[in-house]
């Protein structure tokens, strides 16, 4: 049974939305379901809402991106 979780982030516009996307999606067994986003000045703000299988996998993926510096991430 695939869990679905919601991130609130906040990155800065010269990252990638492809970056983080690959980040969410290198995780094994994880699936984003929606993205929405808006800029607001110089950064970007939104939600990523994605299935995972347990809260393990959502506890790696919020390790990873705080890990990588990516995003600021809000559970």
């Amino acid at each position: 049974m695939e869990n679905t979780y919601q991130l609130k982030l906040t990155y800065p516009k010269s990252q990638s939305i492809h970056h983080i996307t690959s980040l969410v999606e290198s995780v094994q067994g994880v699936r984003i379901s929606h993205l929405n986003f808006s800029s607001i000045g110089k950064d970007v703000v939104g939600i990523l809402r994605f299935e995972a299988s347990d809260l393990v996998k959502f506890n790696s993926v919020v390790r990873l991106m705080r890990s990588k510096n990516v995003a600021l991430v809000e559970g």
